[in-house]
């Protein structure tokens, strides 16, 4: 505060003297009258009309303005003084005020106070003009305050929409890569992902294995028990899917009652233990469905990524060995020879 007092020249005597003499001799006697022309100059101007229809009315304005010039340049050199300088400034930012009527507004008070000026002082040249250097310094000084905050406020909100932005794209990004039934990773997305991990596998060298799990005779439960049995059973089995799967491991409901793990930077053999731990988690406590208590079982098919291999002759080899499980009784985990 004090190095912009000082740039503006207002750190010595004579400032607060001149701020006296404003308040004295200008100001007070004619407050109304410069009011007066001051808002009727401003009701020309279709911005102001509009911003006093949305935000405020006349009387108001003529309050908020007297305030302010009954306080122009007293105490300038306080804190409490800079403080109420720079609330105007967020408060037009508020509003809506654009920053170039704010800088003509003040132009045009300038000149209202500098018209109000009494004939005998305008009499003394050297009293005259050192009152005109005041106003002119000390609505510097005001504008000065008031386009800093306004600019911070800006900055704020455009901090925050931005944000916002952030938040509501992530959100939907999020939305595009998410079943809504399980919260697990969508078919589309699974499919992305296995892509990634086939092109990492490629190129660090390291195994990878795909699990196809299905849950057995899902069907029979739709059909017994209703569709609100079924999803239940699919929330909760993705759920205990999940809660077993390694840091690192993709899980994906790829369809229907079908889903698919990503087990990156693993072996076959290192793919059964996963596998066999999945199906035995799932084929835990019953399932509280449709008015009844449901065992739940998954069969599961591994395959291991071969040199040069894609994602859809993976998964289909994770298939083939699935419907292999199926084939040999369900609840149980097929890993081809």
């Amino acid at each position: 505060m004090a190095a912009r007092l000082a740039l503006l020249g207002l750190d010595g005597d004579d400032a607060k003297a001149s701020a006296a003499l404003l308040q004295q001799r200008v100001i007070r006697p004619g407050v109304d009258t410069i009011i007066d022309e001051f808002l009727g100059w401003l009701s020309g101007i279709d911005q102001f009309t509009r911003m006093v229809a949305e935000h405020s009315t006349t009387d108001r304005m003529q309050t908020m303005q007297k305030r302010y010039l009954l306080s122009l340049g007293v105490d300038f050199n306080t804190r409490t003084y800079f403080e109420d300088r720079m609330l105007i400034g967020e408060v037009h930012q508020r509003m809506g005020v654009s920053q170039s009527l704010y800088q003509c507004s003040i132009r045009r008070l300038q000149e209202l106070l500098i018209d109000a000026i009494p004939e005998d002082m305008k009499a003394h040249p050297p009293s005259f003009h050192e009152l005109i250097s005041f106003i002119l310094r000390i609505s510097a000084f005001d504008m000065s305050l008031a386009v800093e905050s306004y600019c911070n406020a800006r900055v704020s909100d455009l901090q925050d929409s931005l944000k916002t932005q952030r938040d509501e794209s992530e959100r939907w990004r999020e939305l595009s890569h998410k079943d809504s039934l399980t919260n697990l990773h969508n078919h589309s997305f699974s499919r992305y992902n296995l892509e990634q991990a086939l092109e990492q596998s490629s190129a660090d060298g390291q195994p990878l294995c795909v699990m196809m799990a299905d849950v057995d005779h899902f069907k029979q439960i739709n059909d017994t028990y209703g569709h609100l049995a079924g999803d239940r059973v699919l929330r909760i089995v993705a759920a205990r899917i999940h809660s077993v799967a390694r840091s690192g491991d993709e899980v994906g409901r790829y369809g229907g009652e079908e889903f698919l793990f990503i087990l990156k930077n693993t072996p076959l053999d290192a793919g059964r233990e996963v596998a066999e731990r999945v199906r035995a988690h799932v084929n835990g406590d019953k399932i509280q469905g449709g008015g009844a208590s449901l065992d739940v079982t998954v069969s599961i098919g591994i395959a291991q990524a071969r040199p040069h291999e894609t994602v859809n002759s993976l998964i289909e080899r994770a298939d083939t060995a699935l419907y292999a499980a199926k084939s040999a009784g369900r609840n149980c985990v097929f890993v081809p020879d």
